[in-house]
Parts: C-alpha cells; sequence; structure tokens
C-alpha cells in the first residue's frame, strides 16, 4: 500500500459499485469496480458488501475518511441521506452528511441528494451525480456553466460559481429501453444494428414539432413505407428522443459550451448531438467524481479538527 492514501471513495448506482482508494490532490491510487449495485444487494447486506470490496484498505488506514455517495443513501440503499435543497455546494453538502457506524466502530459518510422544485412547482432530484459535479467543477473556471448527465435518466444542471441552482431530469434512456421491448414500434428494431445517419436523421426529425406522441408512432409508420428499416430504426428513435431532450433542456440558451461527465456510447451520442444542434461539447470522464470527494473528505477533516 502506499502511505500518501487519503480517503475512500465510493460511488454506490443502482447497478454498479466503484470504489477508489484516494491520494493527495485527488489522484486515483487505485479503483475497483464491481457489478454489485444496490438492487443486487440481498437482506440489506451493505456493510458486508462494502466493507469486502475494501476491506484491506480499511485494515491498513484506520483513521482516512469514507464517503459514499449515490443510491446507498436512497430510501432502497443502506440508509437514506435526506435531499438538500438547491442552491447546494460543497461545503452545504459536506455540512449535511449522513453517519453510518460500522460495526468495526468505523463511521462512513453517506452523501445527501440534491432536490430542486422548478417555478411550475414540480420537484426533482439527483442522488449522485451532485459529487461528480462538485469534482468537475475546479476544471471548468467558469462563472455559470451548464453540465449534463447521460443515463437512463439524464441529468441537466445549472451551476453559477460553486453552487448547483438547478437541475431537470430526463427519463429518455429508460423510455427507448422500454419502447424497443415493449412496445410495437419496439418489434421493428434490430437491437444489435446501429446507423450513424439515421441517428441524426432522428434528431433533425425531432425539431420539426413538439408532437413527439405523433413522431413515436411515425417511426413504425417509416417503417412500414420502407422509410426506415430494422437496421435503421432503433439509431433513428435514438436520435428522436434525445433530440427532443436536448430541445428542451437548451431551449432558449444563449451559450454553446455544455460539458458532458459520462463515458461509452451513450455520451458519445449526446455529443454528436449537440454538435449536430450547433453546441460545442466537452466530454469529462466520470471519474471526476473522485474530485468531489476529495474536496468533501477535506471539509470533514477540518469539521473533525
Amino acid at each position: 500500500m502506499n502511505d500518501d492514501t487519503v480517503g475512500i471513495a465510493c460511488d454506490w448506482g443502482t447497478s454498479n459499485l466503484r470504489v477508489y482508494r484516494l491520494g493527495p490532490n485527488a489522484k486515483i491510487m487505485e479503483k475497483r469496480d464491481f457489478s454489485t449495485g444496490i438492487t443486487a444487494i440481498k437482506n440489506k447486506n451493505f456493510e458486508d458488501t462494502f466493507t469486502k470490496a475494501t476491506q484491506d484498505w480499511l485494515d491498513e488506514y484506520a483513521d482516512i475518511p469514507s464517503t459514499i455517495s449515490g443510491m446507498a443513501g436512497s430510501r432502497q440503499g443502506w440508509k437514506e441521506a435526506p435531499y438538500l435543497p438547491c442552491p447546494a455546494n460543497v461545503l452545504t453538502i459536506a455540512n449535511n452528511l449522513t453517519p453510518i457506524r460500522l460495526r468495526s466502530g468505523r463511521i462512513v459518510w453517506l452523501t445527501p441528494g440534491l432536490s430542486y422544485t422548478d417555478s411550475n412547482g414540480l420537484p426533482d432530484v439527483m442522488r449522485g451525480e451532485e459529487v461528480q459535479i462538485l469534482g468537475a467543477l475546479p476544471t471548468i473556471n467558469s462563472e455559470k456553466i451548464t453540465i449534463c448527465l447521460p443515463g437512463s435518466h439524464s441529468k441537466w444542471a445549472t451551476v453559477r460559481g460553486e453552487d448547483v441552482t438547478e437541475f431537470n431530469t430526463y427519463i429518455t434512456g429508460e423510455l427507448f429501453e422500454a419502447i424497443k421491448s415493449h412496445t410495437i414500434v419496439g418489434t421493428m428494431i434490430d437491437p444489435n444494428s446501429w446507423d450513424e445517419k439515421a441517428f441524426i436523421e432522428g434528431i433533425e426529425f425531432s425539431a420539426s414539432t413538439n408532437n413527439i406522441l405523433n413522431q413515436l408512432f411515425a417511426v413504425r409508420a417509416k417503417g412500414l413505407f420502407n422509410q426506415l428499416t430494422t437496421a435503421t430504426a432503433g439509431a433513428f428513435l435514438s436520435g428522436l428522443l434525445i433530440g427532443h431532450e436536448l430541445g428542451a433542456a437548451l431551449a432558449g440558451a444563449r451559450f454553446r459550451k455544455v460539458y458532458l461527465i459520462g463515458h461509452g456510447q451513450l455520451t458519445n451520442l449526446y455529443h454528436t448531438a449537440l454538435l449536430e444542434k450547433g453546441f460545442d461539447p466537452k466530454i469529462l470522464t466520470p471519474d471526476i467524481i473522485a474530485n468531489g470527494h476529495f474536496k468533501l473528505m477535506k471539509k470533514i477533516e477540518r469539521n473533525v479538527s
């Protein structure tokens, strides 16, 4: 082990568990990935799962802080950590961590999620993404920024200075999977095929009207009239849904720069869609969450001392 280790960070989502051994300045000394998201935990056996993933670190470093973000702090998780209303920043979050005492006597800290209520009184929530956002801020250095975190429930957040001031969630990814797997539109889709041109055509089609329900059925109609094939329908549908998401999230935007936090094909699709819409996207790795955890650890150390 390296004696420079300063903390243990955990990003515990619905499907995956990621743990980081952090060194000075949020340097990732070691990272481990497990497919033991909260939905895989039986009988609320969270402590054993966490200690199994980190036991050697916990044994070696008895006095360093451990922070856990994500769905482990949800109602279905290890222990519910209350949501904090926006605006919120690293200090607000650090002052509202939820402690859990392990059987060994060691304390680990669950991060709270964030909530936001828009001008129409509609509530929204996030868990885990807020720590990724906090981690991204030092690399951006802008007074006001827009950050998108693609996923099954993609998040669009506005940050002013150090404060997450507002955000909106779009169920785009889950809707795509539901349509593909459980509707008559989905029977036309070959799940193993992809067509970049059809994806861009779907983005362009989304801008032709706000009537998304009619457009979704048009995917089937286009197939019946040979304007789409099983090889192109999936990409077209994806472009249609992401196009509508971008149209809503960026309505009236006077900026061009959008920061994406993510990796893989989905993040690349958002990058392509933003370029198609005339924006300037920049991709940041999801491991930037380590910076957010490091910030929280520094606050914990100050509070303890």
